[in-house]
């Protein structure tokens, strides 16, 4: 059994963390096909929206701590080692090849979302949670620190003091506090979040490509740029899209009042 799952179909790209029987703990192997999927799908013209789960009653409840545990030393020194280069050599070149993903993502989120899992969720661009849904940084009771970027991200997400709550406090937040947060875009009961999810996706996935991707690009760009940097680069977006079919397609149709047709190009 794949322990992730690539689905394919009508533009939309599922990847699902498929080890329910560990409530979906994510050891290297899964990471290293994680990040060659996010890599291939950084240049694949067919997927238009990618969606994140998990299979069962969790998205993943973070790394498996078996597997990490197996690299305790006795020496601090080889400890020291061992734990930076597994954060410079799967931590690191996963949350960057989630980053890189130029479709649009979505995380669909029930149950336990926690670690590495959480920062997957924060790193979507779209997060629906089911009621179910239980948000969490608990690296502190394991007397560690954040290691896949949370520090960057989680403060940009939701603001400093919470920030440094979740993670000071080990604090787990529900589905309602976590959408108070602005870390959940929307709330379902959990028997609709499949369908939701998939609601959402196709709606992506219908839009004109270019645009989508371009709206992407440019919000996340401009977190670390300045006003000026940002339209410049707003312009710049614009021009490409101005060129693509569908862009022609959207204006003609609004003009003729009649749905536009878009064909991804």
């Amino acid at each position: 059994m794949d322990r992730i799952r690539i689905e394919r179909a009508e533009g939309i790209c599922t990847i699902s963390f498929n080890r329910p029987d560990r409530m979906n703990a994510i050891d290297d192997a899964m990471t290293r096909t994680l990040i060659a999927t996010f890599e291939a799908l950084a240049t694949d013209p067919d997927t238009r929206v990618v969606v994140i789960g998990g299979t069962g009653k969790h998205f993943s409840v973070g790394g498996d701590i078996g597997n990490i545990a197996d690299w305790l030393s006795p020496d601090p020194q080889a400890r020291h080692d061992r734990f930076t280069e597994a954060v410079s050599t799967l931590s690191k070149p996963l949350v960057l090849a989630m980053q890189r993903v130029p479709q649009p993502i979505i995380a669909s989120v029930r149950g336990h979302a926690i670690g590495v899992a959480l920062q997957i969720a924060i790193l979507a661009d779209l997060v629906v949670a089911s009621e179910t849904a239980r948000f969490s940084l608990p690296q502190l009771d394991l007397a560690h620190t954040p290691d896949h970027g949370e520090s960057w991200s989680l403060p940009r997400k939701i603001g400093l003091s919470r920030a440094l709550q979740m993670s000071l406090m080990a604090e787990q937040i529900d589905a309602a506090t976590a959408e108070r947060y602005h870390l959940v875009n929307w709330i379902v009961a959990d028997e609709e979040l499949e369908a939701r999810t998939q609601t959402l996706a196709q709606r992506i996935a219908a839009s004109p490509t270019a645009a989508a991707h371009g709206a992407k690009a440019l919000f996340w760009g401009a977190q670390r740029q300045t006003l000026v940097e940002a339209m410049d680069s707003e312009i710049a977006m614009l021009g490409k899209v101005a060129m693509q079919e569908d862009f022609v397609e959207a204006i003609t149709a609004f003009t003729q009042k009649r749905p536009p047709v878009f064909r991804g190009r």
